[in-house]
């Protein structure tokens, strides 16, 4: 049977229920600071899915550089990774497209498809608005080779070092690195608060390495860890509260923190909350069965609610009332993802655990 983290299914229930509500609140709320909410509502549901990522395959990763046949196992991460992910992309992606080309009010005619295929499409700049929520998978997906990669050349370089070692090396230069490629891109980008650095690849893969930091942690000192996971949660809160009040007291004006240092202090306020939830237990089976489903389904929420979004906003149903839509919204993103995960991540997991072995 899967071995799964509550606290963990909480924390993806929570950052997609955060991305959906960003994405449609102005359904329901238009005051002064709804653009804030909505903007900041998603944005931390993306971070968390990012630090969530690499807590989950940090400790894959660090198994597989525990073994003596390095490439083949990274080549079978890699692979499973892409089972896990790829299928339903280029699923929705021909829905995006065909939706594009003959009901989006808003047409894309530039697009070039070619990028989405090869996650280029937003690699050293913003991508177009066409299939918009596909910004983070290409993070993603660049993230499980880089990172693997990089982490391939430390061992090579110097193969008495430790896997401990490695991956504080590996995770060193991700964090360092990227922050400094933003400090530099700062200057060259004509960044403005919502399109800044934030959706460009090149820029962001050290969110993902944020999490691997503590799965790290978690793999060789778990015991310290989980009895200062109070003293974490506080630092991570404080961390968090900091960084918002930053950009917050200039009126959202200091665009250079923004678009550099604000990233990289919030995922590591984000990571330092993970000690507590890995440790919540839950002994109510509906509160289990909600949280459990919802993170099951949450890549087919993620890939499927902004298509739900664009329906509801064409004219046909310019009648309905913004709170009617509200609901609809999430109701008909649930139905479609239920079906999605069912009819197409299921049976492809399936297979994947049959070929290639199923992660303990």
């Amino acid at each position: 049977m899967e071995k799964r983290i509550f606290g963990f299914d909480i924390i993806r229930s929570l950052a997609i229920l955060l991305v959906m509500t960003g994405h449609v609140l102005g359904y329901i709320y238009e005051g002064e600071y709804s653009f804030f909410i909505s903007f900041f509502s998603g944005l931390f549901g993306v971070e968390l899915f990012f630090v969530l990522s690499g807590v989950l395959i940090g400790k894959l990763l660090i198994e597989v550089f525990e073994t003596n046949n390095i490439r083949q196992n990274v080549k079978n991460f890699i692979i499973r990774r892409w089972l896990r992910t790829l299928p339903l992309y280029f699923i929705m992606l021909f829905v995006y497209w065909f939706g594009n080309k003959y009901f989006d009010s808003v047409k894309n005619a530039d697009v070039a498809l070619w990028k989405y295929f090869l996650f280029i499409q937003n690699f050293f700049h913003v991508q177009p608005t066409f299939f918009g929520v596909s910004w983070s998978l290409s993070i993603e997906e660049w993230f499980y080779i880089l990172f693997p990669f990089t982490l391939f050349l430390i061992k090579k370089i110097k193969q008495n070092l430790s896997t401990k070692r490695i991956f504080a090396v590996g995770v060193f230069i991700f964090l360092l690195g990227f922050l400094l490629m933003r400090m530099i891109a700062f200057s060259h980008y004509n960044f403005n608060f919502y399109e800044g650095v934030r959706k460009v690849a090149f820029l962001r893969l050290d969110a993902i390495a944020v999490g691997i930091l503590m799965s790290v942690a978690f793999y060789f000192y778990e015991k310290k860890v989980l009895l200062s996971r109070c003293i974490l949660l506080g630092l991570g809160i404080v961390l968090i509260m900091i960084n918002q009040y930053i950009i917050i007291r200039n009126h959202y004006s200091n665009l250079y923190y923004f678009n550099t240092f604000y990233y990289s202090v919030l995922g590591l306020g984000l990571a330092f909350v993970f000690p507590v939830f890995k440790e919540i237990k839950c002994s109510n089976r509906l509160f289990l069965n909600i949280f459990t489903f919802i993170s099951k389904i949450s890549y087919s929420l993620y890939l499927q609610h902004w298509l739900v979004f664009k329906l509801l906003e064409l004219n046909y149903f310019s009648f309905i009332p913004g709170t009617v839509k509200f609901i609809l919204f999430f109701l008909l993103s649930f139905i479609t993802a239920t079906i999605s995960y069912v009819c197409i991540e299921k049976p492809i997991m399936n297979y994947r655990n049959r070929v290639y072995g199923k992660h303990k």
